[in-house]
């Protein structure tokens, strides 16, 4: 449909006439488009309402619009198709409101729209146009010398957590910072540590080997008949204590090798000879299969704790100038300022 623009004194005439017709029609039918109003500003929204009335027993095929009445006039919006029932006739009239606005300034016709009614029971129907009618689009009046203005002022956003977020672990880096400084001049007033840790100290080689020897002891191997694991056992636990007291790797060595390396460890030559003893019968037992006797075996374990007391470390002075031996010294504690 053409938009139809009108100037002069012709225009106006002829505009009146069109408007006196189209607003004389819609009495002759049935359906009717209505408008709140037949001018508008552009951009503004109108309502619009479309409405046929049928007989009992007819039915409506409603018209499917798309976005738009014409090329000049869109539908912003629609709602649900309504219907009312009139209790004296039994005819029933459906209604439908639109939302439309236009962007062209001008005199625009919106078309009829077109209904289909059925006969109950049948396919025939009857088709039913609403009547056209004429809406009348302005332009806004713009002052060209008038200054430029926004349409609104600016708006500014409301203030979130996050906008003090900043701040606030600003402030509490500044509090524990703060916190800390009052701690360490206390602490350096009274001349204590700030951080006081309790490290532990590693158990002494000593320690280890002889809890393993009353470990095996206990156990009873060669009582129970098995020779080779008890003397296996028993060299072992010489072995780790010479590797741990004198960093010697005396896991890889043979037993001439270890008394060749303990020479110098063991100063007393009664107990490089306890030692010499103990690795002998080790060796005949786990590898001639040799089963010592009883007394000789008790005479090893005995040996072997004798050569672990001989060599522990000497006992240290304290701070208080009292002697405390390795064997009670199993905690420190460090001090750091």
């Amino acid at each position: 449909m053409k938009m139809i623009k009108l100037n002069g004194m012709k225009g106006r005439l002829l505009t009146v006439c069109i408007l006196l017709i189209l607003a004389a029609a819609p009495k002759a039918y049935a359906q009717k488009l209505t408008a709140d109003t037949s001018g508008l500003t552009i951009g503004q929204q109108i309502n619009l309402t479309l409405e046929i009335t049928v007989e009992k027993g007819e039915k409506v095929q409603w018209p499917a619009l798309l976005d738009t009445l014409t090329k000049s006039v869109e539908i912003v919006r629609r709602s649900a198709v309504d219907s009312v029932v009139d209790a004296a006739s039994g005819s029933k009239t459906y209604l439908q409101k639109l939302a439309i606005t236009s962007f062209d300034t001008g005199f625009h016709v919106v078309p009829p729209v077109t209904f289909r009614v059925f006969k109950d029971g049948t396919a025939d129907f009857t088709s039913k146009e609403t009547a056209p009618f004429l809406l009348s689009v302005s332009g806004v009046d713009v002052d060209m010398a008038a200054e430029i203005k926004d349409l609104k002022p600016v708006m500014e956003a409301p203030y979130t957590l996050r906008d003090f977020l900043p701040w606030i672990l600003l402030l509490l880096a500044v509090a524990l910072l703060a916190v800390l400084g009052w701690f360490y001049y206390q602490s350096r007033k009274k001349n204590k540590p700030l951080i006081k840790l309790t490290l532990r100290h590693p158990k002494p080689a000593h320690l280890i080997a002889l809890e393993q020897l009353e470990l095996l002891k206990t156990e009873q191997l060669w009582q129970k008949g098995q020779i080779k694991d008890y003397y296996s056992r028993l060299t072992d636990i010489l072995r780790s204590y010479f590797e741990l007291r004198f960093n010697v790797n005396a896991a890889e060595m043979t037993s001439d090798e270890i008394i060749a390396s303990m020479k110098d460890e063991l100063s007393d030559a009664q107990r490089l000879n306890d030692l010499k003893k103990i690795l002998s019968l080790a060796d005949m037992a786990k590898f001639a299969k040799a089963r010592p006797l009883g007394a000789d075996n008790e005479l090893s374990h005995t040996l072997a704790v004798a050569i672990v007391n001989s060599t522990k470390p000497a006992p240290e002075l304290n701070p208080d100038n009292k002697i405390r031996t390795a064997e009670s010294d199993s905690d420190i504690t460090k001090t750091e300022n």
